[in-house]
């Protein structure tokens, strides 16, 4: 999914904002009585001896994947009963409110990892610090750092998105496009290009939504800083988007708008999901968790799909990037803490596990000994016999860790607004004002500072 990509995949943006304000005293008044030191487990403590009865909050397929795997953590913890409550109704922001209200909250919870900073910056989560320092290595690093807070580890990663173009094999046979010739994003747009013209208009390349909720256009923004080594925010938190990592990819962004070859409908929306059976669409740059969704949605398409490799914003650039993924945190309030560790640790820090979830639900996990399971490199008849798995851990341990802090979530709301707004305006300025305004508006809107290696200053002295 990401695990944000679902079928009611709605951004928290705009649900959480009114909340983090009208409860941000109440966590001030309560962070002083949090954070105690995290338990140890007695060396040699045998599962056996681990009780508990432990309430987890999830949704969709990710609900269903934990459910998958419970029975296997029960027969090895007999003495812990697991309940996956599976909902979708508000669930991260029922879980602000019993944070902020100290009581109320599930033994486990999973986050949006984009989320996980903002809610590790209240001090509400359990500190697992001691606890995962022998598994830091074992994960991706861009997923690792969004599970840190000022050193410290609140949070263990669980489905990750690395990602790729997933498109139809009957429209580029029909239009005569060589998928292994597009090796960066402008032979994308000229295929795109291509496409729109043999098809007269009636196929176009992908979808690219211009505003909304959510905004294809800040997800797409995302995802091209982060394959191309951009940045919203710097090691220090000042703001650092103004970059010339983020300018080339404002400029593509433009390249794309001004080709004739997006669809500027919604994502995740019927007509969205429809899209994957019809012509409308050629192409769709994904991440891995989007395969489940074609599975869902469009069964009968099997052995019709492919996928190739992101393009690189330059040859021979780096052709993968990660977009969505999800966290299990353990929230401090928690009364049965070892039980809770105990399922957390289980559910994602064994390959084994991991694997089984991936399997039945299409959740790549961010566990990287995970990868060394021959299931890998197993030809997938739904993509014509492609090893796609293989295909999507390929450079995995390459894609640069985005800085996320408290601030980042809220920061994606102005990223939306700025980049909807100068579209709606048709493209009134070039992509350097852009990221001007953006800057401008963050720092008005967060008070944050602006690093000194922004563009706004370093082209100032070189003038």
């Amino acid at each position: 999914m990401p695990i944000s990509s679902n079928k009611t995949n709605v951004p928290v943006f705009s649900r959480v904002k009114k909340v983090v304000i009208v409860f941000a005293l109440m966590w001030l008044l309560t962070c002083s009585v949090c954070g105690d030191e995290p338990f140890k487990t007695p060396p040699n403590t045998s599962p056996e001896q681990i009780h508990g009865n432990i309430e987890i909050w999830a949704w969709n397929i990710a609900a269903a994947a934990l459910m998958k795997v419970t029975p296997q953590f029960k027969e090895e913890f007999p003495n812990v009963n697991v309940n996956v409550n599976m909902t979708m109704a508000n669930v991260q922001s029922r879980f602000l409110l019993s944070l902020a209200a100290g009581s109320g909250a599930p033994d486990v919870m999973q986050l949006l990892l984009t989320e996980t900073p903002r809610y590790a910056s209240t001090k509400q989560l359990m500190d697992l610090t001691s606890l995962v320092s022998r598994y830091e290595k074992d994960f991706m690093p861009s997923i690792w750092k969004s599970c840190m807070y000022k050193g410290r580890v609140y949070a263990i990663p669980w489905g990750s998105g690395p990602c790729a173009i997933f498109y139809k094999h009957h429209i580029f046979q029909r239009y005569g496009i060589d998928p292994n010739k597009i090796e960066t994003w402008d032979d994308y747009i000229a295929a795109g290009k291509l496409i729109a013209e043999r098809s007269n208009g009636k196929t176009k390349m992908f979808h690219l939504p211009t505003g909304g909720a959510p905004s294809g256009l800040a997800s797409m923004f995302e995802m091209l800083i982060q394959q191309n080594g951009g940045q919203i925010f710097d090691d220090n938190g000042r703001i650092i988007v103004n970059s010339p990592q983020c300018l080339q990819v404002v400029e593509l962004l433009e390249r794309m708008l001004k080709a004739g070859i997006i669809v500027n409908e919604p994502l995740y929306t019927h007509a969205h999901y429809a899209s994957l059976k019809s012509d409308i669409v050629a192409t769709y740059p994904m991440a891995a968790w989007w395969g489940g969704t074609i599975r869902d949605y469009a069964p009968e398409t099997a052995g019709d799909w492919r996928i190739f490799r992101l393009p690189a914003l330059e040859k021979g650039g780096l052709r993968t990037s990660n977009s969505g993924g999800s966290v299990l945190v353990i929230p401090d309030q928690c009364k049965q803490k070892k039980a809770a560790w105990a399922y957390v640790e289980f559910v994602l820090c064994r390959p084994d596990i991991q694997n089984i979830q991936y399997k039945a639900f299409d959740l790549i996990p961010c566990l990287i000994s995970s990868f060394n399971d021959p299931f890998y490199d197993e030809p997938d008849p739904f993509f014509g016999g492609q090893k796609v798995r293989r295909m999507f851990t390929q450079d995995i341990e390459k894609i640069y860790p985005l800085n996320r802090n408290k601030d980042y979530s809220e920061a994606t709301g102005y990223v939306t607004l700025v980049l909807g707004t100068w579209v709606a305006r048709g493209i009134d300025c070039p992509p350097k004002e852009v990221l001007v305004r953006l800057e401008k508006k963050l720092q008005q809107r967060l008070n944050c500072e602006i690093s000194p290696l922004s563009l706004t200053y370093t082209q100032k002295k070189g003038s």
